[in-house]
């Protein structure tokens, strides 16, 4: 149970509460300022940035996020900014790109049953109500780790061996899960990429 309540804390996170999201044109400043203030939590070190300037622009170059409008970012703008904030820790640019690609089609069909807003809305809750089937999977590696060395004597030579396995393990179990999520990206997201590489083998 010791391990479970640590858990537990370890597994708070900060979220944009879709009904929190300014539903008014803000400046950048006031942009980088909603969001440091909404996810400071999910940093790792105190001076970690969520988002600066600079970063803003870059994806706007790399066409992950649209142009301001009038040095003006909307509240679509801020939910493209929370996904790339996101998906950048295991994915790159060009796949994030990609992913995107689809939804910022609909960038400005604001009264759509498929708005931005209203797609945010539905993975916020989807999200949210799978943090209990995660808690338990990462509670179940643990327990698995815990009943590895067992020929060894209580020490702490294994209590860092099973420590060793229950990181290894869920590194495993991420890395299998990002090649899950790339081959998808390549397979459903770059489908005229991957019919000319087909045309070029059939050459």
């Amino acid at each position: 149970m010791e391990f479970e309540k640590q858990l537990e804390e370890w597994m708070k996170l900060d979220y944009v509460l879709p009904e929190d999201l300014p539903n008014i044109e803000l400046y950048m400043d006031q942009v980088t300022t909603f969001l440091e203030e909404q996810l400071k939590n999910t940093k790792r070190f105190e001076e970690d940035k969520i988002f600066t300037k600079t970063m803003i622009n870059n994806y706007t170059k790399n066409h992950l996020l649209p142009p301001s409008n009038k040095k003006k970012y909307s509240r679509n703008h801020m939910i493209l900014l929370i996904y790339i904030y996101y998906l950048k820790n295991f994915l790159s640019i060009s796949d994030i790109k990609n992913l995107l690609d689809p939804l910022n089609e609909h960038f400005d069909d604001q009264d759509s049953k498929n708005s931005f807003y209203t797609i945010y809305n539905e993975i916020f809750k989807l999200e949210h109500d799978h943090n209990t089937a995660i808690r338990d999977s990462i509670a179940d590696v643990f327990h698995k780790s815990e009943a590895t060395f067992a020929e060894l004597k209580e020490s702490k030579e294994k209590e860092q061996l099973q420590q060793f396995a229950f990181i290894t393990l869920l590194g495993y179990d991420i890395y299998l899960r990002k090649q899950v999520i790339e081959k998808m990206i390549d397979e459903l997201y770059q489908p005229e990429s991957n019919n000319k590489a087909e045309k070029k083998k059939k050459k």
